[in-house]
């Protein structure tokens, strides 16, 4: 028997690593003579480099770059054994490098990325796979894009950083590697740029944004939309725009961040003359049926005519729903009443759960 395992980290809990282990040596632990194939999942937010990594056999390496306020911080990223990087902007622009009282995002930049991605060009690795999840900024991706070369002018021909002003956009000193990049971003994010769904609207509260600070950034990046002259697409609102900044000014691709990062990893490959493929996240409910990680991966299985089974550490919604997703599912819980005891007792509960299945499966 053939069982893939490919789950995506239970957040806030384990990464998916750390799940591929427990769920591994549940199932050998009842069918010894099964083929394990274990891929670390993640759909471009946090812990996607270290996934990546782990599958392909790449290495990790660091940079010091801008962080979201200025101040200098250490960004992780991937090297490739096909020679192409894999970064996550949250390691140099996140949300997570700041302290909740010092969050501003009219002054928050993604410029650290942008120094990473041109020193990623200039070393060599021409295709990038990004993920942009977990920003602090909500810039519309112009920080990233001066740390690139382009130059945002004001009405006196002076530069500046305040969207609100930009009358005009000088690309003369734009970094040469660019030209000849190829950036996929990893995104599952469909908001639009401005507007009520816009990046400053939904996501701008998240980052300290005040109803004032939010009307003044979604005028901002209407006024980048307008001076940029690229029309919108899904997904530009994600990380503060920079969803539209990549497409802009460094005419990236932005995919499913799901469908990106399976790819990468060789996920269909691994399907092929499987029996099963087990895959799992922290909570299930109703959004993963819309192009979450965990569905992605059923639905590549369906095609490829192997099984699906989802263990959850909790299933909220309609049950019926997960069974059109999945040829089974279930919660590991196993009766805890908090959600910090379901959090600390959730490997040894992952690990019954698999081995009920297994049980079943070889009877």
């Amino acid at each position: 028997m053939k069982i893939v395992v490919a789950p995506d980290s239970f957040k806030g809990n384990m990464r998916s690593d750390r799940v591929c282990e427990i769920i591994r040596a549940a199932i050998l632990r009842e069918i010894p003579s099964a083929e394990v194939l274990a891929l670390p999942m993640a759909d471009g937010g946090e812990g996607t480099v270290e996934a990546v990594v782990a599958v392909t056999g790449g290495t990790f390496q660091s940079l010091e770059v801008c962080g979201p306020l200025g101040d200098p911080v250490i960004a992780r990223y991937g090297l490739l054994p096909d020679g192409s990087a894999i970064m996550e902007m949250a390691s140099a622009s996140g949300i997570e490098l700041v302290s909740a009282e010092r969050l501003n995002p009219l002054t928050a930049t993604t410029y650290g990325t942008g120094e990473l991605v041109r020193y990623l060009l200039a070393a060599g690795h021409n295709r990038i796979v990004m993920g942009i999840g977990g920003s602090a900024t909500v810039d519309g991706g112009i920080g990233m894009a001066c740390a690139l070369g382009y130059r945002f002018l004001d009405a006196a021909g002076n530069e500046t950083q305040v969207l609100t002003q930009i009358c005009s956009i000088d690309s003369t000193a734009v970094f040469q590697g660019l030209a000849g990049a190829k950036i996929r971003v990893a995104c599952d994010v469909t908001n639009p740029l401005t507007g009520p769904d816009g990046a400053a609207a939904v996501f701008g509260p998240q980052k300290g944004a005040t109803p004032a600070m939010v009307k003044e950034l979604d005028a901002g990046l209407s006024n980048l939309l307008n001076i940029a002259g690229v029309p919108g697409a899904p997904g530009d609102g994600a990380a503060g725009g920079l969803g539209y900044g990549l497409r802009a000014f460094c005419n990236a691709e932005i995919v499913s961040g799901a469908k990106l990062i399976a790819d990468t990893v060789g996920l269909a490959a691994a399907l092929e003359g499987a029996d099963l493929l087990i895959t799992g996240e922290g909570r299930t409910d109703g959004q993963t049926a819309s192009g979450k990680l965990c569905s992605v991966l059923a639905g590549m299985a369906r095609e490829r005519g192997v099984k699906s089974l989802l263990v959850s550490g909790a299933l909220q919604g309609d049950p019926d729903g997960f069974l059109d997703l999945f040829d089974d599912a279930f919660s590991i819980s196993t009766g805890h009443t908090s959600l910090e005891a379901c959090i600390r007792h959730a490997p040894e509960d992952l690990a019954f759960t698999v081995r009920n299945v297994m049980r079943i499966l070889s009877n």
